[in-house]
């Protein structure tokens, strides 16, 4: 058993609570160093997403936030109109 099936059988089941505890350590760090918040925050995301792809889990359902929704009603039908001829 190698050190990444270790990590990864110590985060089976404690996916949120490791998350929540990155969420938690970001925090503190942005309060001691509030100049560097931004890169904190793309540094938590990254730790989450690598939580996340240790586990198997992602987030293959949520939609990307650059994709709007799909409509959801049709668009109008347009009434057939008299035939055209050609010119």
């Amino acid at each position: 058993m190698g050190l990444l099936d270790k990590v990864k059988g110590l985060l089976k089941g404690r996916e949120e609570q490791v998350k929540s505890g990155i969420d938690t350590v970001s925090d503190k760090v942005e309060e001691k160093v509030p100049q560097h918040a931004d890169k904190i925050d793309a540094a938590s995301d990254k730790a989450k997403d690598a939580v996340d792809d240790l586990t198997g889990k992602d987030d293959a359902l949520a939609a990307p936030a650059d994709v709007p929704p799909a409509a959801t009603t049709p668009p109008p039908a347009t009434p057939p109109g008299p035939p055209t001829t050609p010119a």
